[in-house]
């Protein structure tokens, strides 16, 4: 695919981006994603086969490179002195995120509806999310975090990421909704519930 293609196909991909988030996959539809990049159904159907084609593409869309991703391979890449001084920290980690997010609110809110239409195990995002949260999980717990001493185990790293990413979805559907709602403002609140001084001085 030339520099055309993949142009149109980041055309294709922002503009089922747009719909699903306001309507969901069930609410999306072939001619409306063309109609928003002023392309024919039929020319469309060049770069995606289906309607499921379009979803696999914004999930992988969602899941790219950013910040947050760039953070932990930077720290995966060090050496073990290096990350003596300049430790991987599950905060900042979660904080790189609350800036991705900050940046693409129209990805977040796709991911969140998809999210909540994917518990029906007929839809087809269903398996992705199923077994998203798990894997996910499995990386953390398994990346060479500086943390508090009781987090000791790959069960117990696993369960904080799952209570901490929990809590920001949580506020990331009040910032959606709620015009009067600060993500950053908010989420560094959080930290202070989820990360407590001075227990998590030095890991945060």
């Amino acid at each position: 695919m030339g520099a055309r293609g993949e142009a149109r196909l980041r055309e294709i991909i922002d503009a089922a981006t747009q719909v699903v988030a306001e309507r969901g996959y069930y609410g999306m539809t072939i001619q409306e994603v063309a109609d928003r990049v002023g392309i024919t159904q039929a020319g469309l159907l060049k770069y995606v086969k289906n309607k499921n084609g379009l979803l696999t593409l914004a999930l992988r869309h969602y899941d790219a490179d950013n910040e947050a991703n760039a953070y932990i391979k930077s720290h995966l890449a060090m050496t073990d002195e290096e990350r003596e001084r300049d430790p991987m920290l599950m905060p900042a980690y979660y904080r790189a995120i609350v800036r991705d997010n900050i940046e693409r609110a129209r990805m977040v809110q796709l991911y969140l509806v998809l999210r909540a239409e994917a518990i029906d195990p007929d839809h087809p995002a269903h398996e992705h999310y199923a077994m998203r949260g798990g894997r996910l999980r499995d990386q953390i717990a398994g990346y060479p975090w500086k943390l508090p001493p009781e987090y000791d185990t790959p069960h117990k790293i696993g369960m904080l990421s799952m209570c901490v990413g929990s809590a920001l979805e949580g506020l990331e559907l009040r910032w959606l909704g709620e015009p009067d709602i600060d993500l950053a403002a908010s989420w560094a609140e959080y930290e202070d519930i989820l990360f407590p001084l001075p227990h998590w001085e030095g890991y945060r």
